[in-house]
C-alpha cells in the first residue's frame, strides 16, 4: 500500500471521528442505561434518580434502570462508574457528597472532578432536621439548648461518613460550640429508619424521603435547612432564625457520565434532561417537597461543582473534619 495511500485513510478515519460519534449519539441508547446511585435506596436521590430514570426511558424509548453501590462516601459508586466503559450506558446521580469525598479520602483510585463529565443538575432542594419521637426538644432552639447541657449526649445520625449532611452539621456545631455524637450510615434511608425507630435522635433528611413520616406521626421535623421557612412546613423554624444566622444546607442531584464519555451523548442527554426540569406535572410534584427543578448545561453544572469544590474545602480546613 502505498504511502500516499495511508496518510489519506489515516485523514479520513480522523476527519470522521466526529462524524461517527454524531451518529452514535443519534441512535444512543441503544439498550438499557445504569443509573448508579451511590446510597443505600429510600434516600432522597434514590427517589429523584428513579423519577429521572422513567422520564429518560419514556422520552428517548429505552430503559434507564437505577443500581445501588452505596457506602464509603458515596466513593464505592464514585470509584466504579469512574472505571466504567465511557458509551453513556453508565451513569451516575452525583451530589455534593462525591466533590466532598477527594478532600476527606486521600487514598482514592480515582479523581471525582477529572474522572467525570458533568451532565446537568437535575434538582436543588433544602432539608429538615428530624428528630426521633422520643427526643425531648421540639425545635432548633431546643435541640441547641440539648446539645449545650448534654454534650456528646445527641446521637445524630448521618447519611454517611463525609457527606454532605455530616459536614454541614459538623460545621453548625463547629460554629455554635456545641458537642453531638454523629452515627454514619450506608446512606439516608437507614439514617432516617434509625431515627423512626428511636435507635439515634436525629437526622438530616430530605422532604421527598420522610414528610409522609412526619405527617403520620412516626418522627417530628424540627427545623429546615433554608434561609426561609418552607411552604409545606410554615410552623417548622429555619436553623438560621434559632440557631445561627446566615446558616443554609442545600442538596443537589446531577446526573454524570465517566470522562471520555462522548460530548454529543453528554449532550443530548443535558437536553432531555432540560426538557424534564420543564415538565410541569413533575415540577408541581417537587415542588410539594420544596425541590426546584434545574436542568442546566454541562458547562453550567461543571463550573457550580468545582466552584463547590473550593468551598467545602475551606469548610473543611476551618472544622478540621477527619474520617476515622
Amino acid at each position: 500500500m502505498s504511502l500516499f495511500r495511508v496518510t489519506m485513510m489515516a485523514a479520513l478515519a480522523l476527519s470522521s471521528g466526529p462524524a461517527l460519534a454524531q451518529g452514535a449519539a443519534a441512535n444512543y441508547p441503544t439498550r438499557t442505561v445504569t443509573v448508579i446511585v451511590p446510597f443505600a435506596p429510600g434516600a432522597g436521590t434514590d427517589i429523584e434518580s428513579r423519577l429521572y430514570a422513567q422520564k429518560l426511558s419514556e422520552a428517548l424509548g429505552r430503559s434507564f434502570v437505577v443500581d445501588y453501590k452505596p457506602g464509603a462516601g458515596s466513593t464505592i459508586g464514585g470509584s466504579y462508574v469512574a472505571k466504567a466503559a465511557p458509551d453513556g450506558y453508565t451513569l451516575m446521580s452525583a451530589t455534593p457528597s462525591n466533590g466532598i469525598a477527594a478532600l476527606l479520602y486521600k487514598d482514592l483510585s480515582y479523581d471525582p472532578i477529572k474522572d467525570f463529565a458533568f451532565i446537568s443538575m437535575m434538582s436543588k432542594r433544602p432539608s429538615m432536621l428530624v428528630a426521633s419521637n422520643k427526643f425531648p426538644p421540639k425545635d432548633i432552639r431546643e435541640y441547641m439548648q440539648y446539645a449545650r447541657t448534654n454534650p456528646g449526649k445527641i446521637n445524630l445520625a448521618t447519611s454517611g461518613a463525609g457527606g454532605v449532611a455530616h459536614l454541614s452539621m459538623e460545621y453548625l456545631h463547629h460554629a455554635t460550640k456545641t458537642q453531638v455524637t454523629f452515627v454514619h450510615f450506608k446512606g439516608g434511608g437507614p439514617a432516617n429508619i434509625a431515627v423512626m425507630a428511636g435507635q439515634a435522635d436525629a437526622v438530616i433528611s430530605s422532604l421527598a424521603a420522610m414528610i409522609n413520616q412526619i405527617k403520620a406521626g412516626k418522627a417530628r421535623a424540627i427545623g429546615v435547612t433554608s434561609l426561609q421557612r418552607l411552604k409545606v412546613l410554615p410552623d417548622v423554624p429555619t436553623v438560621a432564625e434559632q440557631a445561627l444566622p446566615g446558616w443554609e444546607y442545600a442538596q443537589w442531584v446531577g446526573l454524570t457520565a465517566p470522562a471520555k464519555t462522548p460530548k454529543a451523548i453528554i449532550d443530548k442527554l443535558a437536553g432531555e434532561l432540560a426538557k424534564i426540569a420543564r415538565d410541569p406535572e413533575l415540577a408541581q410534584k417537587f415542588a410539594e417537597d420544596a425541590t426546584e427543578m434545574i436542568g442546566n448545561t454541562p458547562e453550567q453544572f461543571t463550573a457550580y461543582v468545582v466552584s463547590e469544590a473550593a468551598r467545602w474545602k475551606k469548610l473543611i480546613d476551618d472544622v478540621g473534619v477527619k474520617l476515622e
